[in-house]
């Protein structure tokens, strides 16, 4: 993975699958159908100008400050997973400034031991920015003592356009666990799947996903 210095700005302007291992704040800007795959590895701030289609999944476990500017009819599938043993506040702003633009945030979070996670979803459609759909789905998943706290906003000036969002937090669903037992599957197996599920919510870069296996892999050692 590259490293990306302060104040940097990177473009991508060719359709490709790319991977980025950040450590200073930086700007991004896509201007063709990607795949981005991102690890924060210390507290930053990132800005996106998205002008065509993308997909991007950001890992980390620090404060994370992440500004989605679409732009020209542009569609996002932003991916925000954190998995932290600390007391952290994710920040997440999609800025729809083109008519029919679409963001589709999905933020999910572990928190273990005595971390304390925080996400907070922040929408903007326009006046006249018609046709627009921003959609949220938050979830974070407390495994020990830690708290956690979701605040999905939708700042909605425009009537001729869709937002919706949703919110969790709180253990894995009980029922769950029991059901894939009564399968002949064992808790801790149980607990595996659904943990590597939720932050598996896309096909990852098998190096990528190594990456994440040994981060899932302390936490299931914790």
């Amino acid at each position: 993975m590259n490293n990306i210095l302060l104040d940097s700005t990177i473009n991508y302007d060719k359709y490709g699958v790319y991977k980025l291992e950040l450590s200073k704040d930086v700007v991004i800007n896509i201007k063709e159908n990607i795949k981005l795959y991102i690890i924060t590895k210390e507290d930053l701030k990132i800005t996106f100008n998205i002008f065509k289609s993308a997909t991007v999944y950001n890992l980390n476990s620090n404060n994370i400050l992440i500004n989605i500017n679409i732009l020209n009819k542009a569609k996002v599938d932003f991916y925000q997973m954190t998995i932290t043993n600390k007391d952290i506040t994710n920040t997440i702003n999609a800025y729809h400034e083109k008519m029919e633009t679409i963001s589709n945030l999905t933020c999910h979070g572990i928190s273990y031991n005595k971390g304390n996670l925080k996400f907070i979803v922040n929408g903007y459609i326009k006046k006249g920015m018609i046709n627009s759909i921003c959609n949220q789905s938050s979830r974070i998943i407390n495994l020990d003592e830690g708290k956690s706290l979701i605040k999905p906003n939708l700042f909605i000036d425009e009537f001729d356009s869709i937002a919706n969002h949703s919110a969790y937090t709180g253990p894995f669903d009980e029922k769950i666990l029991f059901y894939l037992e009564t399968k002949g599957i064992s808790k801790k197996e149980s607990f595996n799947l659904l943990l590597n599920g939720f932050m598996k919510m896309v096909e990852l870069p098998k190096d990528y996903e190594s990456t994440l296996d040994k981060i899932l892999d302390k936490v299931m050692k914790r």
